[in-house]
């Protein structure tokens, strides 16, 4: 990776906004050697989702969020992984320096002239005391324990569709999406994006003929019961093997 300046500013964007970006953090090896494994993951994985009834939605290792928008968790094996998902660790451990992470990677390709998704927050609420997105009192005072990092492996565009964000929402319980603070990055592949799983976000519809394709990294505190760690119903454990 490139060298990352990170001072004052940056974690006070994040903790003030609940997303920062980062310019030209992975270099254009990285990114080809990424882009190479993943594109051999999806010619695994597509081969496999011709014939079956879509969306898919009840494996672990893969979801369909709406048909054509798939979300795999699997076959990152490569060492580029290793070396990437290190590396930003160090980053993430600067933004919440009273957690203790665990990671797994994922990618969302998004196919031409598909939709977009709900907003929404990757978390939810602790103690199941609210409806929906809303959050609760406890899941505001918490620390930040949940971390996204979107790393572009093309360029997004306005036509392709960026990630929408509503800043400041990691601090709302109840966010207004009429009158909230909107912010859609357009990025170049190196650039990478952070925000807090609390953050509401959603996926834009991608207008072009082409694929948008973004890999990413997800960081969760070791208490925090996320479901991708507890996988046992696997579509592909051909891609569970070290590469």
């Amino acid at each position: 990776m490139n060298d990352v300046h990170m001072d004052e500013s940056f974690i006070d964007t994040m903790l003030n906004d609940g997303v920062v970006v980062f310019k030209n953090v992975i270099n254009a090896n990285q990114i080809q050697l990424m882009k190479n494994e993943i594109n051999h993951i999806q010619k695994i994985v597509m081969s496999k989702l011709n014939g079956m009834k879509r969306p898919i939605r009840t494996y672990s290792d893969i979801a369909e969020r709406f048909l054509g928008r798939l979300d795999y968790r699997c076959g990152f094996t490569a060492d580029i992984f290793d070396q990437v998902g290190k590396s930003l660790v160090n980053i993430i451990k600067k933004m919440s320096p009273q957690i203790d992470f665990r990671y797994y990677w994922g990618a969302i390709p998004s196919l031409g002239q598909t939709g977009s998704t709900n907003m929404h927050r990757d978390v939810y609420p602790i103690l199941n005391t609210t409806k929906g997105v809303n959050l609760g009192t406890l899941d505001l005072m918490l620390p930040p324990y949940y971390f996204t990092v979107l790393i572009p492996l093309v360029e997004i565009t306005k036509e392709n569709g960026p990630t929408v964000f509503i800043k400041k929402s990691h601090r709302v319980a109840v966010v207004d999406e009429n009158v909230s603070d909107i912010y859609a990055p357009l990025l170049t592949p190196g650039d990478i994006v952070i925000f807090e799983g609390r953050t509401m976000h959603q996926g834009s519809a991608n207008n072009t003929n082409e694929e948008r394709l973004i890999t990413y990294i997800t960081f969760v505190a070791n208490w925090y019961h996320d479901q991708t760690f507890e996988m046992n119903d696997y579509l592909f454990p051909e891609l569970l093997i070290k590469r």
